[in-house]
């Protein structure tokens, strides 16, 4: 692809000292004009450079060379050939902890026996959180609603909101109209929503591999069967996607396509385009799963694939859940041509989501508040994934494996002669909370892998708890 090409020209000139360390990168704007391409082409070759380590983004300044990372190895993407799975489903407490690998039989989970720590569930730290002006937008959205606050919510969400949402996606150049929002109870809920409105029992839906837990504890319990997609540097293995769909083999696809948990890996813009391209020359449903969108750590937001969707066949969920706060569980979705459905389930199980909480996240995009926290947050999450990526690489055995994502909060670890089923229960011992490689798959890949959430600062007490892990893998 161009955009490859032109990044290999600029690695060159990087290793022949032509373009030197912390040297200034040109605009994107100079950029495309200096190789006579579109704006697109150069905001993939820069997110490719970021991915490989090559190049780094400073909030307000622009790019600049970086110390290249290739010389640290990322973990491997196992290729393999798709094929129909059964999840067994068991009730559980959080957090999902899985018994053994995944076998032909399916999944099976076990509850934790202590509290979540910093390292395992995907969330950031409280005090990058925004709390008072946050708290400051709920009394203003509840004085603002009246006596309405007495009403049953109203059931495709406050169009107070869904105005605020549209305009605040639109600054990023993704357009849409509120009227095609539904408000729904987080990103998951929108996710199960739009499975119960596209399928039924027993349908096989197509997933990447690995794949984020929680939505394989949701296939398992609405008694989905899973094929799972390899992953690759720009995304999937979108041929193999593309096979399954000319066969009929599958009744949708559920895909996280920014800053994908547990891997961290971004489709490129071509990816997405052709993921919604292919949703609709087949016309099969492909649920996008968005919650991470914005936590890149670039000033431009990466468009989702649902900007290529041109006959309504995406349906694009995203929440506040990572960016702002988990305990609202407000999230969205743009169900495409399937709108009508989509409300209709949402309301008969729901009746509506909380209108006060509806009204002062309203009030707090409309504020500005949003934008202001994101812009903060990003440039935190930056640093956070830097230090906790060269803190482990100095310290895991020779031959380890880290992801060096370029957004979202997560790093993917892969740790020569690991066997993390054994892992598991000494982690418990010791009081550490994190997530294995086979809690991400239904195949046998992965046994060699650990994901570890960076959302909170490295300071002395997550050093520790990090030294108390490494000592475990060693």
């Amino acid at each position: 692809m161009r955009y490859q090409r032109i990044a290999e020209q600029i690695i060159d000139d990087i290793r022949q000292q032509r373009l030197t360390h912390h040297s200034r990168m040109p605009s994107l704007r100079k950029l495309a004009y200096q190789f006579d391409v579109s704006m697109t082409t150069a905001i993939n070759c820069y997110h490719h450079l970021e991915e490989l380590g090559w190049i780094i983004a400073k909030p307000q300044s622009g790019f600049y060379v970086s110390s290249p990372l290739l010389e640290h190895r990322t973990p491997e993407l196992p290729q393999f050939r798709s094929q129909l799975k059964t999840i067994a489903y068991q009730p559980m407490a959080r957090p999902l902890t899985p018994t053994h690998s995944f076998q032909e039989s399916g999944i099976h989970y076990q509850p934790s026996v202590y509290e979540p720590g910093p390292l395992g569930i995907s969330q950031l730290s409280p005090e990058f959180m925004p709390t008072e002006p946050l708290q400051r937008s709920l009394k203003r959205g509840l004085k603002r609603l009246g006596q309405q606050l007495h009403a049953y919510p109203d059931r495709q969400g406050d169009p107070a909101l869904r105005q605020a949402l549209e305009q605040h996606f639109s600054g990023y150049g993704f357009p849409f109209q509120a009227q095609d929002l539904v408000i729904t109870g987080g990103c998951i809920d929108a996710v199960r929503i739009a499975l119960e409105t596209v399928s039924t029992s027993g349908d096989a839906i197509a997933i990447s591999s690995p794949c984020f837990s929680g939505l394989l504890e949701l296939l398992a319990g609405l008694n989905r069967q899973v094929i799972e997609i390899p992953s690759t540097p720009e995304g999937i293995d979108l041929d193999q996607f593309e096979q399954l769909l000319k066969t009929r083999q599958i009744k949708a696809g559920l895909f996280s396509t920014s800053h994908m948990n547990p891997q961290g890996i971004s489709m490129s813009a071509a990816q997405k385009q052709r993921l919604a391209e292919l949703a609709n020359q087949y016309q099969i449903p492909v649920i996008e799963d968005d919650i991470y969108i914005e936590l890149g750590q670039t000033k431009t937001l990466p468009l989702p694939a649902k900007y290529w969707d041109k006959e309504g066949y995406l349906l694009w969920c995203g929440s506040v859940s990572k960016t702002l706060s988990a305990g609202f569980r407000l999230g969205w979705c743009l169900p495409g041509r399937f709108f009508t459905a989509f409300e209709r389930c949402h309301g008969v199980n729901h009746f509506g989501v909380s209108t006060p909480v509806q009204a002062g996240l309203a009030d707090f995009i409309n504020t500005g508040q949003y934008q202001k926290h994101l812009n903060h947050v990003r440039v935190q999450l930056q640093q956070n994934l830097k230090d906790y990526r060269t803190f482990l690489l100095a310290h895991l055995p020779k031959g380890s494996a880290v992801s060096h994502p370029t957004g979202g909060m997560v790093l993917w670890l892969q740790i020569p002669h690991l066997d993390s089923q054994a892992l598991w229960p000494q982690a418990v011992a010791e009081g550490i909370d994190l997530r294995i490689g086979p809690a991400f798959t239904t195949l046998s890949h992965y046994q060699d892998y650990v994901r570890i959430n960076a959302g909170w600062p490295l300071n002395d007490e997550i050093k520790a708890l990090l030294k108390r892990f490494i000592a475990l893998v060693c």
